[in-house]
């Protein structure tokens, strides 16, 4: 899942869409693309993928209200593991984004539908607040689940910060986030990476260090595995 500007920066700690680059159309219309390849899909730190490669991508569109406001809609999509969250993974999303002054703010909704799985589809409700100094990119947002059959009829919360820093004169970044988690899948759960991504023309290269306090495991013939373990994170990822 991603969540308009700042999350596209973070794309390589949440496995949400990995590059996105705007093309011009007439009017006040704003569409992009992206393709992205993981070695594996983890979302708020747990393999959804039983640590196993991901294909990944996703379709945006923006239309501008206002120089200060517009709408946004999208879907995105994962492979997943037909013991986790099934053969596929789509996302699809919409709602408003702006600016205030130096805050970049957007507010949303989300729904998660697996394909051969939909006793695990749900949606969420979104909100983040960003700032930008120079290369340095801050921003603190929830999602927040209201009560659904699928989530033992319970709600749930989700909130992060996400820092990015486009190291001077160069085509690297660097990110940072720290999330926490209490709802249906896990109750305090935290999660948090680092990582560092180079860009080249149309194409982005990443790594991250994800890691969360919480166990997840799962059996992979006679050894037992963590989905929420520590682990690095390689991505490679291209916009249209």
């Amino acid at each position: 899942m991603k969540s308009v500007k700042f999350a596209l920066l973070m794309s390589a700690l949440t496995g949400a869409a990995s590059v996105a680059h705007a093309q011009g159309v007439d009017g006040p219309w704003t569409l992009s693309a992206n393709a992205s390849l993981y070695s594996d899909y983890r979302f708020r730190g747990v393999s959804q993928t039983e640590e196993t490669v991901a294909l990944q991508g996703g379709l945006d569109a923006n239309y501008a209200l206002g120089e200060s406001v517009s709408l946004y809609a999208g879907t995105w999509g994962s492979t997943g593991d037909k013991d986790t969250i099934g053969a596929s993974e789509i996302d699809v999303y919409g709602g408003l984004a702006g600016t205030a002054g130096m805050v970049n703010w957007s507010l949303g909704a989300i729904g998660y539908v697996y394909s051969d799985a939909s006793d695990l589809d749900y949606y969420e409700l979104t909100g983040e607040l960003g700032t930008e100094f120079g290369p340095l990119a801050a921003a603190v947002g929830l999602a927040y689940a209201p009560d659904q059959s699928n989530l033992g009829d319970d709600d749930g919360l989700y909130v992060y910060t996400n820092l990015g820093l486009s190291v001077p004169n160069s085509p690297v970044t660097l990110t940072a986030s720290l999330g926490y988690e209490d709802n249906a899948f896990y109750s305090s759960k935290w999660d948090w990476s680092l990582g560092a991504s180079v860009a080249y023309r149309q194409f982005s290269f990443g790594v991250a260090y994800v890691d969360t306090n919480k166990s997840a495991p799962y059996a992979k013939g006679a050894k037992i595995h963590d989905a929420a373990d520590a682990a690095l994170i390689f991505s490679v990822g291209a916009s249209f």
